[in-house]
């Protein structure tokens, strides 16, 4: 039950095997590009990264799932300037059902499950293992870091084929953070980990239990 969970937030996590998810709507209204929401289903608070706001269209909020989707603000609002080279990433955070048995879903469970053919299986676009290459890495405060290449053709157009990923558990859910790239974008690697660990570590913090 627990890998069926994580297979279900990471396929949440960006267009993963069988999944789809929309790019951002951009010139909306301000008022559909916010700063932070509460997903009151989970009672969970997230927050974007400063830059980044949050398509409030892209927002799921039930039980057993939640989603949100966050890109650069001037880029969401149709501001007419160049967008940071830092920004030009869409970041997506996803929220898993209750965990059955939180102790066991650890980083170092996550890095051997994503060692396996179902694994990688799960973070495939096209569910193919053999597309992927991964390279992860366990942080402090119980993050772990995937760094992913995927060769199969790429379901969201408009994206690069690697990303960044961020594993997570809090409030008794895993929570799954993804930082893609757009194609052609000049976002370096280590500037995708950076944000996609700090806003990890962020989420923990904004919803850390008394």
């Amino acid at each position: 039950m627990m890998f069926k969970k994580l297979v279900l937030a990471a396929c949440f996590g960006l267009g993963l095997s069988g999944c789809q998810v929309a790019l951002p709507e951009l010139g909306m209204s301000p008022k559909m590009a916010q700063d932070s929401v509460r997903l009151s289903a989970s009672d969970f608070v997230v927050s974007a990264p400063d830059g980044f706001c949050i398509d409030a269209a892209s927002i799921k909020n039930t039980p057993q799932a939640g989603f949100v989707l966050m890109a650069d603000c001037a880029a969401l609002r149709g501001k007419k300037r160049k967008v940071d080279q830092s920004r030009s990433l869409m970041l997506t955070a996803a929220i898993s059902a209750p965990l059955d048995s939180v102790d066991s879903v650890t980083p170092k469970a996550l890095k051997q499950f994503f060692d396996t053919a179902q694994g990688r299986t799960t973070l495939s676009r096209n569910g193919d293992p053999s597309t992927v290459f991964s390279s992860m890495e366990i942080m402090p405060h119980d993050i772990l870091i995937l760094h992913i290449r995927d060769s199969s053709p790429a379901q969201i157009m408009g994206l690069a084929q690697d990303d960044w990923r961020a594993f997570v558990v809090i409030k008794g859910r895993l929570v799954t953070l993804t930082a893609a790239p757009f194609v052609n974008a000049s976002v370096a690697n280590p500037s995708a980990k950076t944000l996609v660990t700090q806003l990890a570590r962020r989420l923990q913090v904004e919803n850390a239990t008394e």
